[in-house]
């Protein structure tokens, strides 16, 4: 089921509604590729690999920006905030480089277990750092980028 954006996800912010929803869109990307190529994934290996490094770029450009704005409106809980997103990199990082080391690229029944875990992962953590953790500073923001 690809996730889709909704108003409860919020902060007011316009760059970071921006962002989250971009964020969604890259996710719902994967999953579609995943639904579409079920069982035969080997053959979008390409397309699936550079769509897991967009996600992780642009997650990482979206991290400062929104750290930045925490960090301008001197939130309190920045520190707490950012070891979140440090936390979410390093397994991106770490699913990235699994994903390109042996067969598993050439592997239809590995590849499938692979994206179908990374896309509920994915999917639960966008959802519950929005709602959770990204909410939470919402009360705080004054200044935007």
């Amino acid at each position: 089921m690809i996730a889709h954006w909704d108003s409860k996800y919020e902060t007011n912010i316009s760059e970071i509604d921006s962002q989250h929803k971009k964020l969604f869109r890259l996710i719902n990307n994967i999953e579609t590729v995943y639904e579409e190529n079920k069982h035969h994934l080997s053959g979008k290996s390409k397309i699936l690999l550079d769509a897991v490094s967009e996600l992780e770029d642009y997650t990482l450009s979206h991290f400062l920006i929104e750290e930045r704005v925490m960090e301008l409106n001197q939130y309190p809980n920045l520190e707490a905030h950012i070891q979140q997103h440090n936390k979410f990199t390093d397994k991106i990082l770490d699913l990235k480089n699994r994903l390109g080391q042996g067969n598993l690229l050439s592997n239809d029944e590995l590849l499938d277990t692979f994206f179908k875990d990374l896309i509920g992962f994915l999917r639960a953590w966008l959802t519950n750092h929005i709602l959770k953790e990204d909410l939470d500073y919402k009360p705080f923001i004054k200044f935007s980028i």
